[in-house]
């Protein structure tokens, strides 16, 4: 956003100097003719230039200056909106994860479908915020690279996908932004549990020179759908294969990364993530 400033101001400047530069040379013009004897009607001329000269300077500069002011005002708006767009967010997951952890209590002492069903959409609930506010605010968020060790993790990730049996192999850290790595996976696990309704997922790191590679499949149901057109859309799906891969990838791509779509020998959906090594 504040890119905008440093163009307007460019563009400022140009047309300052450039209307500036034609008022100084047709004045000095027609100074320099009056004063070879010409009639005065270059006199005349010379003062209507430069009236018109300065009305025209004095007219860029003030839409110059609206041109900052509005666009302050559209920053201040754009940030005051994110900042109620995070605060609202944080409140929100905040309750949701509270009413999570009443549901996961209640479920230890009550059996039935009933509350896996309670708890199964809280987290969709949870989930589709967290989606909503990074499809709002993902382009300005900033990236924090780090070392992250995948195996535990994961670890950490089961405890809030207890259905799953998430298997594991391969290197053990990669370097990347966390929160963006915690929405991969959880949009991907959703994907698993919604589309391909599996209970079993795999994940792979491998190390590639200056590259590393995510490799996350599931023994989901067959995937018939156009993989070309997967996470190329916001457009949500009832599915669950719409809108939360377009969040992955969505940060795949702020990473610098390549997200890559495939079935394995089941026909079950298989995602490669292909992302940059080590970091400065």
């Amino acid at each position: 956003m504040r890119w905008i400033f440093g163009v307007i101001l460019v563009w400022l400047v140009f047309v300052m100097s450039l209307a500036s530069w034609w008022l100084y040379f047709g004045v000095n013009t027609l100074s320099v003719a009056a004063s070879s004897g010409v009639s005065g009607l270059l006199a005349r001329h010379q003062r209507m230039l430069f009236l018109e000269g300065c009305v025209l300077l004095a007219s860029l500069l003030i839409g110059g200056i609206g041109l900052f002011y509005f666009s302050f005002r559209m920053y201040k708006e754009k940030s005051a909106k994110e900042m109620f767009f995070a605060s609202f967010a944080h409140d929100l997951k905040t309750a949701l994860f509270r009413l999570q952890l009443e549901v996961e209590n209640l479920q230890k002492s009550v059996e039935g479908r009933e509350v896996d069903n309670i708890l199964n959409h809280t987290r969709k609930m949870q989930l589709d915020l967290e989606n909503s506010l990074d499809l709002t605010i993902g382009a300005s968020q900033k990236l924090f690279i780090e070392k992250v060790n995948l195996k535990n993790f994961l670890v950490d990730l089961h405890a809030q996908w207890p259905e799953f049996h998430i298997k594991y192999n391969g290197a053990d850290t990669l370097m990347v932004d966390k929160k963006a790595l915690h929405s991969i996976f959880k949009n991907l696990l959703h994907n698993s549990s919604i589309h391909g309704q599996a209970d079993t997922v795999q994940v792979e790191l491998k190390n590639q020179k200056d590259r590393v590679q995510v490799f996350y499949s599931d023994n989901g149901q067959p995937y018939g759908g156009d993989l070309a057109e997967l996470g190329r859309s916001s457009r949500y799906s009832q599915r669950g294969s719409g809108f939360g891969l377009f969040i992955v990838r969505q940060w795949v791509t702020k990473l610098k990364g390549d997200l890559q779509f495939s079935t394995n020998a089941t026909g079950a959906l298989q995602v490669v993530i292909d992302l940059p090594g080590e970091r400065p």
